[in-house]
């Protein structure tokens, strides 16, 4: 399943299966006893200790959090908002796989990251 978290483009094959033997190295606690708010209050911590540091997120901790932010919300894209180094709430959504597919050809190819002002304010 492919996922769209800001920018950044990961493909989880199966989120719940990927969640089960990767959350004790992501950290998040039991995705099982989380409720969506929680599982979102986390990666937003996550996300702006990045934004803050300067650092973009790994793919391996993006798959992570794309995981987590599937199995407990059912959306495939997520933005974490970031201004002036602090993230506001997310906004979720979920965009038809094929936009997702055409996004991420198009980042292989041209070498450029989505352009968030073409997808967020189209998306609900």
């Amino acid at each position: 399943m492919l996922f769209l978290l800001n920018d950044q483009i990961a493909d989880v094959a199966i989120p719940e299966i990927h969640l089960s033997k990767r959350w004790k190295v992501l950290g998040c606690g039991d995705p099982a006893a989380m409720r969506a708010r929680e599982a979102l209050d986390f990666v937003s911590r996550v996300v702006a200790e990045h934004v803050r540091e300067g650092v973009r997120l790994e793919e391996t901790l993006v798959e992570d959090l794309a995981a987590l932010i599937i199995a407990k919300t059912g959306a495939n894209a997520a933005l974490f908002p970031a201004t002036d180094g602090r993230v506001s709430e997310a906004r979720l959504t979920i965009l038809p796989e094929t936009i997702l597919a055409s996004l991420r050809e198009k980042h292989v190819h041209d070498g450029q990251p989505p352009n968030l002002r073409d997808i967020w304010p189209l998306a609900a």
